[in-house]
């Protein structure tokens, strides 16, 4: 299992430069939550925003634009658009998290029906586990706002008259403007338990603003912006909740002071040929001490897969010479090994579930979550 785990998790990536030449060595970053006990997830619907504003019926102006024939413009949203908010925020999350391949995943409509009748006197909780369900997702907006509002500007313009001479006109312009807030979380409970795991929360902010020159209708469209705020927060998501694939490129040692017999190593190495690099860099090294080719020997090991492999070269080489860039080097390669470790221990759940036992919420948790 872990052989299978570990050539999932490094790769061998070359990048080339114009003068110096990198390996990229790519390894596995651990999740902010812990996720490896919680594999078998239940989503809910998003609550959504309650409290939301109903609009006004018309876009408020900034000073007096009736005249100009702006002052009855139509909002351009209406209440239910916190339910579209909601509906959106449930599918993002729901497809972000499967697309993962990370979890087993109960549909939001499915769970919604457990928790309802939970609410009503039946256990979630021993249908969950039925269900082989670890813990249940329910995210929220808690808050969201829409500030929209028409404006003017003028502005002095010279113009030609049809003689070619200048004068100058005032030319009155008008926009519209808009400012959005969202406040979106999650929370992860326990089955179990019925206690929480975790909670996270995101605010976002946009705007909107645009020339306008249509006295009946803005074509704008708030759902749309709330939709691009909801998905700007499901990358953030995804690292707090999946282990994931990054790399690291580092470049090879300068061949200074300079050994000829390893000038071919580099060009194997910026022609992705790694192995024929290795070699020459390791014979290099085990004839002579050459730093270089002992830190270049260390890095392309690691670049293979072999971080262990190249933890003990770059210990050797840094105990012989006590360099600086081959101690920095060992470091670097320490955090990868932990990081990946963890990871590991994350996807097998080897990891004990770490809670928050929150005894402000018992029996009555999702309800509670769910208002």
């Amino acid at each position: 299992m872990k052989k299978v785990l570990i050539s999932f998790i490094l790769v061998i990536t070359v990048f080339l430069s114009s003068c110096r030449t990198s390996v990229g060595i790519s390894y596995m970053v651990p999740s902010e939550i812990d996720m490896g006990n919680y594999r078998n997830i239940a989503i809910s619907s998003t609550v959504p925003y309650y409290g939301f504003a109903r609009p006004a019926r018309y876009i408020r102006t900034v000073g007096s634009l009736a005249r100009f024939g702006y002052a009855d413009i139509l909002s351009t949203y209406d209440y239910g658009l916190k339910d579209e908010v909601a509906d959106y925020a449930t599918e993002s999350l729901w497809s972000t998290l499967s697309a993962s391949g990370y979890f087993s995943i109960l549909p939001p409509n499915v769970t919604d029906k457990i928790l309802d009748a939970g609410s009503i006197g039946m256990s979630a909780r021993k249908e969950f586990m039925r269900r082989g369900v670890d813990a249940v997702i329910i995210p929220r907006i808690e808050s969201m706002s829409v500030d929209e509002y028409i404006y003017s500007q003028t502005v002095v313009e010279t113009r030609e008259n049809s003689k070619g001479e200048e004068y100058e006109v005032d030319t009155t312009r008008f926009y519209y403007d808009a400012d959005y807030y969202l406040s979106y979380s999650y929370t992860i409970v326990d089955v179990e338990t019925e206690r929480i795991v975790a909670t996270r929360r995101f605010i976002v902010e946009d705007t909107d603003n645009f020339r306008i020159s249509n006295h009946n209708f803005i074509f704008t469209y708030p759902e749309r912006i709330f939709a691009n705020m909801i998905d700007s927060t499901m990358s953030r998501i995804t690292r707090q909740l999946v282990p994931l694939r990054t790399s690291v490129e580092i470049t090879l040692m300068d061949n200074k002071p300079e050994v000829k017999a390893v000038n071919a190593a580099y060009d194997y190495a910026k022609d992705g040929d790694l192995s024929s690099a290795l070699g020459l860099f390791q014979e290099n090294y085990e004839s002579t001490g050459h730093v270089p080719s002992g830190y270049n020997a260390a890095l392309i090991t690691a670049a293979k897969g072999d971080v262990d492999g190249a933890i003990e070269i770059a210990s050797r080489v840094y105990n012989d010479s006590g360099s600086e860039e081959v101690y920095q080097l060992l470091s670097r390669l320490a955090s990868i090994k932990r990081s990946n470790e963890e990871s590991i221990r994350q996807i097998e759940g080897s990891n004990e579930k770490e809670r928050n036992l929150d005894d402000s919420y018992y029996s009555s948790i999702y309800d509670a979550l769910r208002r």
